[in-house]
Protein backbone atom coordinates (compact mmCIF):
# COMPACT_ATOMS: atom_id res chain seq x y z
CA UNK A 1 0.00 0.00 0.00
CA UNK A 2 1.38 3.42 -1.00
CA UNK A 3 2.70 5.67 1.78
CA UNK A 4 2.54 9.48 1.42
CA UNK A 5 3.83 12.17 3.79
CA UNK A 6 2.50 15.75 3.80
CA UNK A 7 4.46 18.63 5.29
CA UNK A 8 3.98 22.40 5.35
CA UNK A 9 7.04 24.61 5.56
CA UNK A 10 8.36 28.16 5.55
CA UNK A 11 12.10 28.81 5.18
CA UNK A 12 13.19 25.41 6.51
CA UNK A 13 16.56 25.06 4.75
CA UNK A 14 18.18 24.22 8.10
CA UNK A 15 16.03 21.18 8.99
CA UNK A 16 14.98 19.93 5.56
CA UNK A 17 18.20 18.07 4.62
CA UNK A 18 17.82 15.80 7.66
CA UNK A 19 14.03 15.59 7.38
CA UNK A 20 13.97 14.66 3.69
CA UNK A 21 16.73 12.06 3.92
CA UNK A 22 14.88 10.33 6.75
CA UNK A 23 11.42 10.32 5.19
CA UNK A 24 12.34 9.40 1.64
CA UNK A 25 13.43 6.06 3.13
CA UNK A 26 9.97 5.48 4.61
CA UNK A 27 7.43 7.09 2.29
CA UNK A 28 6.85 6.44 -1.40
CA UNK A 29 5.90 10.05 -2.06
CA UNK A 30 5.78 13.45 -0.38
CA UNK A 31 3.62 16.56 -0.82
CA UNK A 32 5.34 19.68 0.50
CA UNK A 33 3.11 22.72 1.16
CA UNK A 34 5.14 25.92 0.73
CA UNK A 35 4.16 29.05 2.70
CA UNK A 36 6.01 31.40 0.32
CA UNK A 37 9.53 30.47 1.40
CA UNK A 38 12.28 32.83 0.26
CA UNK A 39 15.30 30.72 1.19
CA UNK A 40 16.69 27.52 -0.41
CA UNK A 41 13.96 25.20 0.89
CA UNK A 42 12.39 24.41 -2.48
CA UNK A 43 15.77 23.82 -4.12
CA UNK A 44 16.72 21.39 -1.35
CA UNK A 45 13.47 19.47 -1.85
CA UNK A 46 14.01 19.27 -5.62
CA UNK A 47 17.58 18.05 -5.12
CA UNK A 48 16.94 15.40 -2.46
CA UNK A 49 13.42 14.29 -3.46
CA UNK A 50 13.03 15.25 -7.12
CA UNK A 51 9.78 13.30 -7.63
CA UNK A 52 7.97 14.88 -4.69
CA UNK A 53 5.37 17.62 -5.16
CA UNK A 54 5.84 21.21 -3.97
CA UNK A 55 2.53 23.07 -3.72
CA UNK A 56 2.03 26.72 -2.83
CA UNK A 57 -0.25 26.98 0.18
CA UNK A 58 -3.60 28.68 -0.24
CA UNK A 59 -3.09 30.13 3.27
CA UNK A 60 -0.98 33.18 4.02
CA UNK A 61 0.21 32.34 7.53
CA UNK A 62 0.12 29.82 10.38
CA UNK A 63 -2.39 31.58 12.64
CA UNK A 64 -5.53 29.67 11.61
CA UNK A 65 -5.17 26.00 12.49
CA UNK A 66 -8.62 25.25 11.04
CA UNK A 67 -7.64 26.59 7.61
CA UNK A 68 -4.32 24.74 7.74
CA UNK A 69 -6.01 21.46 8.63
CA UNK A 70 -8.68 21.96 5.95
CA UNK A 71 -5.97 22.27 3.30
CA UNK A 72 -4.27 19.10 4.53
CA UNK A 73 -7.56 17.20 4.63
CA UNK A 74 -8.40 18.30 1.08
CA UNK A 75 -5.04 16.93 -0.10
CA UNK A 76 -5.46 13.69 1.82
CA UNK A 77 -8.89 13.05 0.30
CA UNK A 78 -7.19 12.76 -3.08
CA UNK A 79 -4.72 10.11 -1.89
CA UNK A 80 -4.77 6.34 -1.66
CA UNK A 81 -2.96 4.23 0.89
CA UNK A 82 -1.24 5.39 4.07
CA UNK A 83 -0.94 9.13 4.70
CA UNK A 84 0.55 11.25 7.46
CA UNK A 85 1.07 14.99 8.00
CA UNK A 86 4.24 15.98 9.84
CA UNK A 87 5.95 19.26 10.69
CA UNK A 88 9.62 19.66 9.75
CA UNK A 89 10.50 19.21 13.43
CA UNK A 90 8.81 15.79 13.48
CA UNK A 91 10.72 12.76 12.18
CA UNK A 92 8.99 9.39 11.87
CA UNK A 93 11.27 6.54 12.98
CA UNK A 94 10.85 2.83 13.49
CA UNK A 95 9.23 -0.34 12.25
CA UNK A 96 7.29 0.49 9.09
CA UNK A 97 6.39 -3.17 8.66
CA UNK A 98 3.37 -2.36 10.83
CA UNK A 99 1.87 -0.80 7.71
CA UNK A 100 2.12 -3.89 5.52
CA UNK A 101 -0.96 -5.79 4.38
CA UNK A 102 -3.58 -3.57 6.02
CA UNK A 103 -6.63 -3.33 3.76
CA UNK A 104 -9.12 -2.33 6.49
CA UNK A 105 -9.70 1.35 7.27
CA UNK A 106 -7.08 1.76 9.99
CA UNK A 107 -5.76 4.64 12.08
CA UNK A 108 -2.64 4.52 14.24
CA UNK A 109 -1.67 7.10 16.87
CA UNK A 110 2.05 7.86 16.82
CA UNK A 111 3.68 9.12 20.01
CA UNK A 112 6.64 11.45 20.51
CA UNK A 113 10.08 11.62 22.03
CA UNK A 114 11.33 15.19 22.51
CA UNK A 115 15.06 15.83 22.03
CA UNK A 116 16.90 18.76 23.59
CA UNK A 117 20.14 20.59 22.91
CA UNK A 118 22.01 20.16 26.21
CA UNK A 119 24.86 22.55 25.21
CA UNK A 120 27.27 19.98 26.62
CA UNK A 121 29.69 18.21 24.29
CA UNK A 122 29.59 15.10 26.51
CA UNK A 123 25.86 14.84 25.66
CA UNK A 124 26.05 15.52 21.93
CA UNK A 125 28.00 17.75 19.54
CA UNK A 126 27.77 21.49 20.08
CA UNK A 127 27.47 22.05 16.33
CA UNK A 128 25.21 19.87 14.18
CA UNK A 129 26.31 18.42 10.84
CA UNK A 130 23.99 17.81 7.87
CA UNK A 131 26.20 14.84 6.97
CA UNK A 132 25.14 12.90 10.07
CA UNK A 133 21.54 11.86 10.88
CA UNK A 134 20.03 13.90 13.71
CA UNK A 135 19.31 10.83 15.82
CA UNK A 136 23.06 10.23 16.07
CA UNK A 137 23.69 13.80 17.25
CA UNK A 138 20.75 14.53 19.57
CA UNK A 139 19.75 11.76 21.97
CA UNK A 140 19.11 13.55 25.26
CA UNK A 141 15.43 14.31 25.83
CA UNK A 142 12.27 13.05 27.47
CA UNK A 143 9.18 10.93 26.94
CA UNK A 144 7.45 11.00 30.33
CA UNK A 145 4.20 12.60 29.18
CA UNK A 146 2.38 9.61 27.73
CA UNK A 147 1.52 11.90 24.79
CA UNK A 148 -1.71 13.13 26.38
CA UNK A 149 -0.91 16.85 26.53
CA UNK A 150 -0.58 17.15 30.31
CA UNK A 151 1.87 19.60 31.87
CA UNK A 152 5.07 18.82 33.72
CA UNK A 153 7.75 21.23 34.83
CA UNK A 154 5.97 24.13 33.15
CA UNK A 155 5.76 22.53 29.70
CA UNK A 156 3.05 20.56 27.93
CA UNK A 157 3.79 17.12 26.59
CA UNK A 158 3.34 16.68 22.87
CA UNK A 159 0.26 14.77 21.74
CA UNK A 160 0.06 12.00 19.15
CA UNK A 161 -0.02 12.37 15.39
CA UNK A 162 -2.25 10.25 13.16
CA UNK A 163 -1.07 7.73 10.57
CA UNK A 164 -4.04 6.38 8.61
CA UNK A 165 -5.10 4.75 5.34
CA UNK A 166 -8.44 6.53 4.89
CA UNK A 167 -9.55 10.20 5.16
CA UNK A 168 -9.82 11.40 8.77
CA UNK A 169 -11.14 14.65 10.26
CA UNK A 170 -8.56 16.79 12.06
CA UNK A 171 -9.36 18.95 15.08
CA UNK A 172 -7.17 21.58 16.72
CA UNK A 173 -3.87 21.29 14.92
CA UNK A 174 -4.02 17.57 14.06
CA UNK A 175 -3.34 16.52 17.68
CA UNK A 176 -4.73 13.36 19.25
CA UNK A 177 -4.67 13.22 23.03
CA UNK A 178 -5.44 10.35 25.37
CA UNK A 179 -9.19 10.67 24.81
CA UNK A 180 -11.90 10.99 27.43
CA UNK A 181 -11.44 7.39 28.54
CA UNK A 182 -7.68 7.74 28.83
CA UNK A 183 -7.11 4.90 26.35
CA UNK A 184 -8.96 6.04 23.24
CA UNK A 185 -6.02 7.65 21.46
CA UNK A 186 -3.03 6.23 23.28
CA UNK A 187 -0.03 5.66 21.07
CA UNK A 188 -0.25 2.53 18.98
CA UNK A 189 3.39 1.40 19.02
CA UNK A 190 6.61 1.69 20.96
CA UNK A 191 8.73 0.89 17.90
CA UNK A 192 7.13 3.35 15.44
CA UNK A 193 7.33 6.85 16.87
CA UNK A 194 8.10 10.51 16.20
CA UNK A 195 11.41 12.05 17.18
CA UNK A 196 10.65 15.73 17.83
CA UNK A 197 13.59 18.10 17.27
CA UNK A 198 11.98 21.50 17.93
CA UNK A 199 14.27 22.06 20.94
CA UNK A 200 17.29 20.21 19.59
CA UNK A 201 19.36 23.12 18.27
CA UNK A 202 20.08 26.38 20.11
CA UNK A 203 22.89 27.41 17.78
CA UNK A 204 22.52 30.65 15.84
CA UNK A 205 21.02 28.72 12.91
CA UNK A 206 18.61 26.86 15.16
CA UNK A 207 17.50 30.04 16.93
CA UNK A 208 17.05 31.85 13.64
CA UNK A 209 14.81 29.07 12.39
CA UNK A 210 12.78 28.93 15.60
CA UNK A 211 12.14 32.67 15.85
CA UNK A 212 11.59 33.52 12.17
CA UNK A 213 7.82 32.96 12.23
CA UNK A 214 6.79 36.20 13.87
CA UNK A 215 3.35 37.16 15.11
CA UNK A 216 2.74 38.85 11.75
CA UNK A 217 2.99 35.46 10.02
CA UNK A 218 0.80 33.77 12.58
CA UNK A 219 3.50 32.55 14.93
CA UNK A 220 2.26 31.26 18.28
CA UNK A 221 3.88 30.02 21.48
CA UNK A 222 7.69 29.70 21.27
CA UNK A 223 7.65 31.13 17.74
CA UNK A 224 6.84 34.52 19.28
CA UNK A 225 9.74 34.33 21.77
CA UNK A 226 12.86 36.40 21.47
CA UNK A 227 16.10 34.43 21.21
CA UNK A 228 16.77 35.11 24.89
CA UNK A 229 13.30 33.87 25.92
CA UNK A 230 13.67 30.75 23.81
CA UNK A 231 17.07 29.92 25.30
CA UNK A 232 15.84 30.50 28.85
CA UNK A 233 12.80 28.25 28.34
CA UNK A 234 14.89 25.50 26.76
CA UNK A 235 17.46 25.59 29.54
CA UNK A 236 15.13 25.86 32.53
CA UNK A 237 12.16 23.72 31.44
CA UNK A 238 13.08 21.21 28.73
CA UNK A 239 16.64 20.54 29.77
CA UNK A 240 15.77 20.00 33.43
CA UNK A 241 13.67 16.90 32.66
CA UNK A 242 15.90 15.44 29.92
CA UNK A 243 17.87 12.23 30.22
CA UNK A 244 20.03 10.04 28.00
CA UNK A 245 17.72 8.21 25.56
CA UNK A 246 20.48 6.80 23.37
CA UNK A 247 19.55 3.16 24.02
CA UNK A 248 15.91 3.85 23.16
CA UNK A 249 16.90 5.74 20.01
CA UNK A 250 19.16 2.91 18.87
CA UNK A 251 16.44 0.34 19.59
CA UNK A 252 13.86 2.21 17.54
CA UNK A 253 16.31 2.77 14.70
CA UNK A 254 17.24 -0.92 14.73
CA UNK A 255 13.55 -1.66 14.15
CA UNK A 256 13.51 0.73 11.19
CA UNK A 257 16.71 -0.32 9.47
CA UNK A 258 15.86 -3.94 8.61
CA UNK A 259 12.34 -2.99 7.49
CA UNK A 260 13.79 -0.45 5.05
CA UNK A 261 16.50 -2.87 3.94
CA UNK A 262 13.81 -5.49 3.38
CA UNK A 263 11.81 -3.08 1.20
CA UNK A 264 14.86 -2.22 -0.89
CA UNK A 265 15.88 -5.86 -1.16
CA UNK A 266 12.49 -6.92 -2.50
CA UNK A 267 12.43 -3.99 -4.96
CA UNK A 268 15.90 -4.96 -6.22
CA UNK A 269 14.84 -8.57 -6.60
CA UNK A 270 11.76 -7.59 -8.57
CA UNK A 271 13.86 -5.36 -10.83
CA UNK A 272 16.19 -8.28 -11.56
CA UNK A 273 13.56 -11.00 -11.64
CA UNK A 274 14.45 -12.12 -15.17
CA UNK A 275 17.80 -13.38 -13.77
CA UNK A 276 16.39 -15.07 -10.67
CA UNK A 277 15.36 -18.69 -10.09
CA UNK A 278 13.14 -19.81 -8.39
CA UNK A 279 10.35 -17.32 -9.13
CA UNK A 280 10.66 -13.89 -7.51
CA UNK A 281 7.46 -14.23 -5.49
CA UNK A 282 8.84 -17.15 -3.50
CA UNK A 283 12.13 -15.38 -2.76
CA UNK A 284 10.35 -12.19 -1.69
CA UNK A 285 8.08 -14.18 0.63
CA UNK A 286 11.08 -15.84 2.28
CA UNK A 287 12.86 -12.52 2.76
CA UNK A 288 9.80 -10.89 4.26
CA UNK A 289 9.39 -13.70 6.74
CA UNK A 290 13.02 -13.68 7.88
CA UNK A 291 13.07 -9.90 8.33
CA UNK A 292 9.91 -10.03 10.43
CA UNK A 293 11.55 -12.58 12.72
CA UNK A 294 14.62 -10.36 13.15
CA UNK A 295 12.49 -7.32 14.05
CA UNK A 296 10.58 -9.17 16.76
CA UNK A 297 13.74 -10.32 18.52
CA UNK A 298 16.23 -7.50 18.01
CA UNK A 299 14.08 -4.44 18.69
CA UNK A 300 12.66 -5.82 21.96
CA UNK A 301 9.91 -3.21 21.76
CA UNK A 302 6.18 -3.62 22.26
CA UNK A 303 4.07 -3.93 19.13
CA UNK A 304 0.43 -2.93 19.59
CA UNK A 305 -2.51 -4.66 17.98
CA UNK A 306 -3.84 -2.90 14.84
CA UNK A 307 -6.54 -0.30 15.49
CA UNK A 308 -9.33 -0.79 12.94
CA UNK A 309 -11.82 2.05 12.48
CA UNK A 310 -15.39 1.53 11.37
Amino acid sequence: MTKTVICHFYNEEHLLPWWLRQHKQIFDHGIMIDYASNDNSCDIIRELCPTWDIRRSRNTNFSDSVAIDDEVMDIERGLDGWRMCLNTTEFLYGNINHLDDRTESTQYFIGNYVFVDMEDETKGPLSLSHDIPLHEQRYWGYDEFENTGQFKGGIMGRMNRSLHNYPVTYNGGRHWDGGTSGTEHLRSFDDLVIFYYGWADVSDLGLKRKTQISAERGGIGPHTYTKEQFLDFCRTAHRSISRNLKDIVEGIYSAQHPSIENKKMVEDLIADQHDIEPPIKEIADIRLGSTSDILATESKLIQAKPRVIG
